[in-house]
């Protein structure tokens, strides 16, 4: 179905109007897929494990970032901006669907980028970051991209600021993106309602900002259903902490009843959601034994079937930390839904047009092309060879999970030997 009217307007048309919204998403609702062999790995005892497919809710760009933009977007266009200035890491997938988004809505799109760990990730996303049209400002620090962001709009008052994963920022800003997943609690009652899935005991979610988990809990409240809702610690504890997800959850309740009074007067607490840390690492965007392995095994026993996958940045580390709960017997029957916010499509046609040509980014950010990633850079692969082969513009580093290597054994061995030694997993 494209472009969906949103459910949340079905339950309460008042809202229909009051709330800005715009037409983004293109293939809503989003499927829930069961995780059969995921179990088996698991030994569950009746417990069942679902997935929520919003890796592909866009036909470009599918994640979690989309379902905030239908909502933020809507009040961009109801204010009638010209551009949307935003923040996030070097390799921020949120800067990559908000360039996409403002390109296809003929908006400039402004992206303020902090330092995180340089890897092929980080240098795929700043070069479709320019392919979509946004420009880019370095910042070394997160706080100092705040504060640069700040001033930018200030200077330019016909662009919209929207803060870190279109959440409030410490509760400060609008609770719209929010409620794009109240909203998509919403389509997920009705789909158990239509008996997809079983209402689950538990979601498993990664939290960078905070504000998709706060919708899923605030959506959780407002229908009364027994969901539990477990946010990832994937971030920063200064963003990611109990107190901020009950104050944007609350502030988006408020915003709503404030429109429709028939929407129950409920308050989000701590009882409603559990958040789970300890799957971080030192650092935001670090790749974590923990990580890789939740990573390559669901991709092993369902990714390939299902056609989706996860990253070891964000939903890596929200898997390691559902694999932890199921190891405890308590837990083997219970019913858990994992809300997957990683985007599944396929990019890589885009990014061969840019012909991985980073110098026509900004100066400050061709430094950040010196370490090599890829198979392809470090044998100097022949362009013929390497455009048949699967490993190419791949997301993994070890080429050798990927594809046969067609080159000689001593090229590959030599590719195979640099690549572990900049292969770090922190034992978090």
């Amino acid at each position: 179905m494209e472009n969906a009217r949103p459910v949340l307007f079905e339950f309460y048309p008042t809202l229909e109007g009051k709330v800005p919204w715009t037409p983004i998403l293109t293939e809503i609702p989003s499927n829930v897929d069961r995780l059969i062999e995921l179990e088996k790995y698991l030994k569950l005892n009746d417990g069942e494990i679902y997935v929520k497919r919003d890796d592909k809710d866009h036909n470009i760009y599918g994640g979690n970032k989309l379902r905030k933009f239908e909502f933020i977007f809507g009040e961009v266009l109801k204010k009638k901006k010209k551009a949307i200035i935003t923040l996030g890491g070097l390799g921020t997938n949120h800067g990559a669907a908000c360039a996409i988004v403002a390109k296809e809505l003929d908006l400039k799109c402004e992206l303020f980028l902090s330092l995180q760990p340089i890897t092929w990730h980080v240098q795929r996303s700043l070069l479709l970051f320019h392919y979509f049209g946004a420009k880019l400002h370095f910042t070394k620090m997160f706080e100092l991209g705040v504060l640069k962001s700040l001033l930018f709009r200030m200077c330019h008052p016909k662009y919209y600021l929207m803060s870190i994963g279109g959440s409030p920022l410490f509760g400060i800003g609008t609770p719209l993106g929010t409620i794009g997943f109240i909203n998509a609690i919403f389509e997920l009652k009705n789909q158990i309602d239509e008996g997809i899935l079983p209402e689950p005991d538990i979601i498993f979610v990664a939290a960078g900002s905070t504000g998709t988990a706060a919708g899923l809990t605030a959506g959780c409240k407002l229908l009364g259903l027994k969901t539990k809702v477990y946010p990832v610690n994937v971030s920063r504890d200064i963003v990611v902490n109990p107190k901020n997800l009950i104050k944007i959850a609350n502030k988006s309740i408020k915003y709503l009843r404030k429109r429709d009074k028939s929407i129950p007067d409920v308050q989000v607490d701590k009882d409603d959601f559990e958040m789970i840390k300890g799957y971080l690492g030192s650092n935001y965007g670090v790749k974590t034994v923990k990580g890789q392995k939740a990573v390559d095994l669901v991709y092993e026993l369902e990714g390939k079937k299902l056609g989706f996958k996860l990253e070891t940045t964000y939903t890596g580390k929200a898997m390691a930390a559902m694999f932890d709960f199921f190891e405890k017997e308590e837990n083997k029957f219970k019913k858990v839904l994992f809300w997957n916010t990683y985007n599944s499509n396929d990019l890589d046609c885009y990014l061969r047009e840019t012909k991985f040509d980073f110098e026509k980014l900004p100066k400050k950010f061709h430094k950040y092309y010196s370490k090599l990633f890829q198979c392809w850079q470090i044998t100097k692969c022949p362009e013929d060879i390497r455009n048949k082969c699967p490993a190419y513009l791949n997301h993994d580093y070890r080429f050798w999970r990927v594809s046969e290597c067609q080159l000689e054994e001593s090229k590959k061995e030599e590719a195979i030997n640099y690549l572990n030694k900049i292969i770090q997993l922190e034992d978090a």
